[in-house]
């Protein structure tokens, strides 16, 4: 059936929308869970000024995809559908169902969900091949045929399948977060999002897979793929920070968007959407630190969610520092998200910068292991999101976990080594007295 999807996406990029519709039609006729080619037919129905049958396409779309328990693609088929009928009941209706069947089990969040739709007016039983039809014929035709029910799939009752965020908010927030976000289709390499770029909305990936990069050393790093069903870019929202790093479609890929306007419009009308936000990005935060921080290497897997409990969170802005030189410093440092500089005043005028903290490092280990001032300035380069440890938990953490005070010993000699070679050019200083933060 892909052969048929792609000579429909040929006839949409000559403009030729009739005969795009008479491919994706004769698709699902031969396969009826080709949901994709369903809402590519909606798009030729709409570009063809036939709006209604663009909507009942992409609600018997959205249907199909819920009964298969593709829920991320089903509210894409609803996000279609709503710009051409605002008030459209069946669509709503369905979203209320999406909700109810990810949030099912969260206890006093969803409540039954509404009956299902009537039946449908439509069977699909076209005999012919829709490719050889023109004109009304071919609309009226290919109603019967799109319009019709998937006959496949069943939802497992006893599942929840995972809908991040959506199934946390209230059902009245969730259908109208649904109204407010951007729905994009991107071809195989196209950016959703770039390094240094932006930082003001989240991305859902809804199908397809992207690739994650980042710059080292002017060279692009790939990091990780990520598949359908895969949330990023909410540190960046909460922390106003740029992303850190580069994410390109491998592939056809369809992106949900929902920027920092459209949240806050949200919260004006559901008060607990920041808190619900807050929550689940610190939650998302947690669970990346913990897997990903050489900090919680040392510490059992069982004991990390607790010890990571134990920190502090706080935003800091461009230029705002977070260890003083020669002030005392009272907590440990690990970086959430962001970008922190270490800096040390140049006896022959000016500063210094010795080190870069990123995503998962920490500072402060050097002072708070010899219980001395620090020489250096840590900073902020960007808006930055850190998680400190106060200087009373920190030693309780040590006596607990030999282990970690191993791993901060090495990391405090390897950064006074590089501290120091940094410096001998300018002064010559005595490893035993510095005392800078890394």
């Amino acid at each position: 059936m892909s052969g048929l999807r792609e000579l429909g996406l040929d006839f949409i990029a000559e403009g030729n929308w009739e005969r795009a519709l008479a491919c994706f039609a004769e698709s699902v006729r031969r396969q009826p869970n080709d949901h994709r080619s369903r809402m590519l037919a909606a798009r030729c129905y709409g570009k063809l000024g036939e709006k209604e049958r663009a909507v009942t396409v992409l609600h018997a779309c959205a249907e199909g995809l819920l009964r298969r328990d593709y829920l991320l693609s089903a509210i894409a088929a609803c996000r279609q559908a709503l710009p051409l009928a605002p008030r459209e009941k069946r669509i709503r209706e369905t979203l209320a169902r999406i909700h109810a069947r990810a949030a099912r089990i969260i206890g006093g969040k969803a409540s039954v969900p509404p009956p299902l739709p009537p039946e449908s007016l439509y069977d699909g039983q076209v005999s012919g091949d829709l490719m050889t039809l023109n004109g009304s014929e071919l609309s009226d035709t290919a109603i019967n045929v799109l319009a019709a029910p998937d006959p496949g799939g069943h939802a497992d009752p006893e599942a929840r399948p995972p809908l991040p965020l959506f199934a946390d908010l209230p059902r009245e927030a969730f259908v109208d977060l649904v109204e407010l976000v951007e729905y994009r289709e991107l071809q195989d390499g196209e950016a959703i999002c770039a390094e240094g770029e932006g930082g003001d909305r989240i991305f859902v990936l809804v199908a397809g897979k992207a690739e994650v990069s980042r710059r080292v050393e002017g060279q692009e790093k790939r990091l990780a793929f990520l598949g359908g069903g895969s949330i990023f870019g909410e540190m960046s929202l909460l922390t106003g920070a740029p992303p850190t790093s580069t994410v390109r479609a491998v592939g056809d890929a369809d992106v949900l968007e929902i920027e920092r306007q459209d949240l806050n419009e949200l919260a004006r009308n559901h008060p607990t959407v920041p808190q619900i936000l807050a929550e689940f990005a610190q939650t998302r935060m947690a669970r990346n630190i913990i897997a990903t921080s050489p900090l919680f290497v040392p510490v059992p897997e069982a004991d990390r969610s607790a010890l990571l409990a134990r920190f502090t969170f706080k935003g800091l802005q461009p230029g705002e520092r977070v260890i003083v030189e020669g002030k005392p410093v009272s907590a440990l440092v690990l970086v959430l998200a962001g970008e922190l500089v270490v800096q040390k005043e140049d006896p022959a005028g000016g500063v210094v910068s010795l080190n870069v903290i990123r995503e998962g490092e920490v500072a402060g280990e050097i002072a708070l292991l010899k219980g001395l001032r620090a020489t250096a300035t840590v900073v902020a380069t960007r808006k930055t999101a850190v998680a400190t440890l106060d200087r009373a938990s920190f030693e309780a953490l040590l006596k607990t976990y030999p282990g970690l005070r191993d791993y901060l010993d090495g990391l405090s000699e390897r950064r006074l080594k590089q501290i120091g070679e940094a410096m001998r050019p300018i002064e010559v200083l005595d490893a035993d007295e510095l005392v800078v933060e890394g």
